[in-house]
């Protein structure tokens, strides 16, 4: 797809979840990943349009991603779109992750672990705050599969966490682009209608920096490999068509109970 046709599409599929975020303030996950640089540099673009503020927070974690030097570089980048981002850094070292059975679980319980703070930081009313991650199109597809795989054809392992119900819950939330939590919060996932492959153009071709330091870890992500099986076989997907395949073999939670969830156990354990 064309630059110009995927940041169009983009806003076509969102335009109503965008009207929902009048007057409020969007509180970015940034990562400095391709899919998270794409979403922030979309929903800035945008901001006045629809009358809402973004503000950025960056956890930066694993260190050995995240120099003074990288974050310096991000954070002037951004200031000069008129993005402001805020860095949370961890106290935690690299360390914790050596010698673990999966490596990714610490990393992404300190990222969770830090989001709470997001409510202190924005200085709004919770009511106004709508908490954004960049999840897109491939990253659900690939739990999708991954769930499927290890629910109808692989051995059942006792180690393995894809068919756990805290798993399920943590992937069934990230199907829903928009939802709004019992404090009065809202979620947003604004890239769940594009494909990877589209995303990773448009980042290359407006020249968006993004992290370059490769997570040493990286290759214990199912989904990464998944990507690249998607990449490599040249495929793309539909929304609702992953939705409802998810729905119909997965049975993923119904998106009225996961809105029962209070917010520090809904951020610190399953967002």
């Amino acid at each position: 797809m064309k630059k110009e046709l995927v940041f169009e599409f983009w806003l076509e599929s969102n335009r109503n979840w965008l009207e929902k975020c009048d007057g409020k303030t969007l509180g970015m996950t940034f990562s400095a990943g391709k899919d998270s640089s794409v979403c922030q540099y979309f929903l800035n673009e945008v901001k006045e349009q629809f009358n809402f503020k973004l503000k950025s927070y960056l956890c930066a974690y694993p260190r050995h991603r995240y120099s003074d030097e990288v974050n310096k570089k991000l954070q002037d980048y951004w200031a000069s779109k008129g993005v402001d981002i805020y860095v949370q850094i961890p106290e935690e070292g690299d360390d914790l992750m050596e010698n673990t059975k999966n490596p990714c679980r610490p990393c992404q319980n300190i990222r969770k672990s830090a989001l709470p703070e997001i409510f202190s930081l924005m200085k709004t009313p919770v009511s106004d705050i709508v908490i954004v991650s960049g999840h897109s199109l491939w990253d659900i597809a690939a739990y999708a599969l991954n769930a499927n795989i290890a629910k109808e054809l692989a051995i059942p392992n006792e180690d393995d966490e894809t068919l756990t119900d805290k798993r399920l819950l943590e992937v069934s939330q990230r199907f829903y682009p928009f939802f709004t939590m019992p404090e009065g919060y809202s979620v947003y996932r604004p890239l769940l209608y594009l494909n990877q492959a589209d995303i990773h153009q448009f980042c290359s071709e407006f020249s968006i920096p993004v992290i370059e330091e490769e997570c040493r870890y990286s290759s214990w992500r199912p989904k990464n490999k998944l990507s690249e099986y998607f990449s490599m076989f040249g495929y793309n997907f539909e929304y609702e068509q992953v939705f409802n395949y998810a729905q119909k073999y997965l049975n993923i939670i119904p998106l009225d109970h996961i809105q029962t969830i209070k917010s520090k156990e809904y951020l610190s354990e399953h967002f």
